[in-house]
């Protein structure tokens, strides 16, 4: 029954991992993101298959992210960004992203 149980987990997890976004040098482009009504935080409508998810970085790999700045107006502080996800981590995203449909 373990077996089993691993099986399913890791096939599941697998799925989950391909339909996650795939890297290349210029990083994850969503557009700009500071463009939108609500800014930088994250809404159902625009990140609906991960909303209400809590591990961000399993979709969005840390050295992915925070690359390139596409705020259209090149002022981004991307290296601060990138040490302050090093540093803090998953409990970084909200302070820019918002809950992600976690606190709902």
């Amino acid at each position: 029954m373990r077996r089993r149980f691993g099986v399913v987990t890791a096939v599941v997890a697998m799925v989950a991992l391909a339909s996650c976004g795939k890297g290349n040098d210029d990083g994850e482009n969503f557009g700009n993101l500071i463009a939108s009504a609500q800014g930088t935080q994250l809404t159902r409508a625009e990140h609906p298959t991960g909303w209400g998810q809590t591990e961000c970085f399993l979709c969005h790999p840390v050295d992915e992210i925070h690359k390139v700045d596409r705020s259209g107006t090149g002022t981004l502080p991307l290296a601060d960004i990138r040490r302050l996800v090093d540093r803090d981590g998953l409990t970084s995203c909200h302070l820019c992203h918002g809950d992600n449909g976690v606190g709902q």
